[in-house]
């Protein structure tokens, strides 16, 4: 079952039809309303849409405590797998555990800088590294947007906030609306709310499209036309940041794409370790590597393999714990395995990718078709660049369908080059 059939009836519609998947890396969007209107509806709507395709997603509550927002997300998927027909959403449910945080921030004074210190911490000690940030409960009164979207651009992140407006025709909500890229206006009715999209993508709508909301789920009632459904999009290339390991075949294959598409690349490494590729090379003393420690025995166990107990070995291992760790996403080329381990020293890389709840995606060359890892199974699919941070790696001896799979990927992700 694939996103799309979850969420065909999301709110959330109405902005793709406008700009691809909402907004870009360094946008923000709001969501305008009087409180109990339905703005903590549409933000988990919103990030539902993104973490059931596999997008890191962060939820910052100011008014609600964690608990209350985790009963959010479980109440609205339940209703739309209902509305979808899909009697079981356990898969649904797992993706969307992977791929989104929870903070509750009670206090008062919750502001851009707190944010990014708290992206911050979040990246180093989960690794998690959310590329969509939600803020729900920010007063419309004294917002500055200015702050917030430089925060936004120095942490490469697409940020909705919902904004609590506290008196309608409000002059300063119409200046606030101006200063949004994206700008959603949600309105009470009797027996249903009015979603408004008055800005996208940095400019007013023309003709500003309007759905009717069902007032408790917010979901589109059955009887508005249809919208189609935008995947959400991918970072600018420029944005992006590509770690690997440089080494012979996959590796190196990453890197000189990334080249072409403008991506940035780091390449870890370590002293008498020889690298096909060295642009973006940073060397990893013994100190770094350390972090990545591991116990080649355990490595064994969980791949169900044997492993040569050497020092280049364990470095290697070591030096996949840094390549993995500064993604969000992570891209390899090889081949799975009956036991749904990927053959090879690249299935560490898979192994810490699964454990951190990282997006990861195999393509099987004996296959020729790419999989992700649902929880409990691979399934297939079509991936595209969707974190700024992502990792590139695989085996060292690439067949033609590889080589088209990683060739094919960025196109899809970033167009024409």
């Amino acid at each position: 079952m694939n996103a799309e059939e979850l969420i065909e009836r999301s709110p959330l519609r109405a902005v793709s039809a406008s700009i691809r998947g909402g907004l870009d890396a360094g946008q923000i969007g709001g969501v305008l309303a009087r409180p109990g209107v339905g703005k903590t509806a549409f933000l988990v709507h919103v990030a539902l849409g993104h973490a059931l395709r596999g997008t890191p997603v962060l939820h910052v509550s100011l008014t609600d405590g964690h608990a209350r927002v985790r009963a959010s997300y479980d109440e609205l998927l339940a209703e739309i797998a209902a509305a979808a027909n899909v009697p079981d959403r356990s898969r649904a449910q797992v993706e969307v555990e992977r791929n989104r945080q929870i903070h509750s921030h009670l206090d008062a004074g919750f502001g851009p800088e707190r944010l990014s210190s708290l992206i911050d911490t979040i990246r180093d000690v989960l690794h998690f590294r959310p590329t969509v940030v939600l803020v729900d409960g920010v007063e419309a009164s004294g917002i500055d947007t200015t702050a917030w979207r430089d925060h936004a651009v120095a942490q490469g992140i697409r940020l909705w906030l919902g904004i609590r407006t506290h008196r309608d025709g409000d002059v300063s909500v119409r200046e606030l609306v101006q200063r949004l890229d994206t700008a959603v206006v949600l309105t009470p009715s009797d027996d249903h709310t009015s979603l408004d999209v008055l800005r996208a993508g940095g400019a007013d709508m023309a003709s500003p499209p309007a759905l009717r909301l069902d007032p408790v789920t917010m979901m589109v009632q059955a009887s508005d036309p249809e919208v189609p459904v935008a995947p959400p999009p991918s970072p600018p290339a420029q944005a992006c940041t590509l770690y690997s390991g440089g080494a012979t075949g996959a590796e190196a294959l990453f890197g000189e794409t990334a080249e072409r598409y403008g991506v940035g690349e780091v390449n870890f490494t370590f002293e008498g370790h020889n690298q096909a590729r060295t642009e973006g090379a940073v060397v990893l003393d013994e100190r770094a590597l350390s972090a990545g420690d591991v116990s080649l025995v355990y490595v064994a166990h969980r791949l169900h393999r044997h492993w040569d107990q050497t020092d280049t070995m364990r470095r290697v291992l070591q030096t996949q714990w840094h390549v993995v760790s500064h993604a969000s996403q992570v891209f390899v080329i090889g081949r799975i395995q009956p036991d749904d381990t990927v053959h090879g020293g690249t299935g560490w890389s898979v192994e810490l990718a699964r454990r951190w709840n990282k997006r990861v995606w195999v393509f099987d060359q004996e296959q020729a078709t790419w999989f992700t890892w649902s929880g409990s199974a691979w399934t297939p699919g079509n991936p595209v660049i969707e974190s700024p941070a992502f990792a590139g790696t695989g085996t060292r001896f690439l067949n033609a369908a590889g080589r088209e799979a990683v060739e094919d990927l960025f196109h899809r992700s970033f167009g024409d080059r």
